[in-house]
Parts: C-alpha cells; structure tokens; sequence
C-alpha cells in the first residue's frame, strides 16, 4: 500500500483503515465522528457542474492497450481516460507557464 497521510499529516496505517472499517460496518464512529444520514447508493458526481459526454474514435490496437492498463490498475476505463487527460492538460498548463 502507499503511503496515506491525514490533511493533519498523521501517518495512516494499514490497522487504522482495518480497525476503522470494522467499526463503521457496525456503525459505531471514531470519537467526535458522528453519521449525517443514511448511505447514498452509487458513485458521486465527478465534479459539481455535472458531466458531459465526449466520443473520441480511437484505433482498436489503442482502446486494448487503454483495457489492459485499466485492468491493470483497478480502474475503469473511463477512470483512466479522464485521468490521463487531465494530466496532458495539466501538464500543457505547466509547460506554458
């Protein structure tokens, strides 16, 4: 696992995330934690303005290699695409500054 640190800059361990994860299955809170409603079934939004759909043609031999390194990683491949993408922007940005 890599390495997680807290906004607080604690060091979060593999244990905390198990023990924290056995907890909230029993809905009991870490102290001065407290629930604010029932679970919401489904993914979040991607970001607060919404969505939009962008189709791209792309080669065959491309969209298996986007597949693989998907699967590779645990993501979709919608996760990956807009990743990468975000990260050519960003790196453009970047370049341009």
């Amino acid at each position: 696992m890599d390495e997680i640190r807290a906004a607080n800059g604690q060091l979060v361990t593999e244990e905390m995330l198990t023990s924290w994860s056995k907890a909230l299955d029993n809905d009991k809170w870490p102290e001065g934690e407290q629930s604010v409603g029932e679970p919401i079934a489904g993914r979040p939004p991607l970001s607060a303005e919404g969505s939009t759909v962008l189709s791209v043609k792309i080669s065959p031999a491309m969209k298996r290699a986007i597949e693989r390194e998907a699967l590779a990683e645990g993501v979709s491949t919608s996760e990956l695409v807009r990743s990468m993408l975000a990260s050519g922007l960003l790196n453009k940005d970047l370049a341009t500054a």
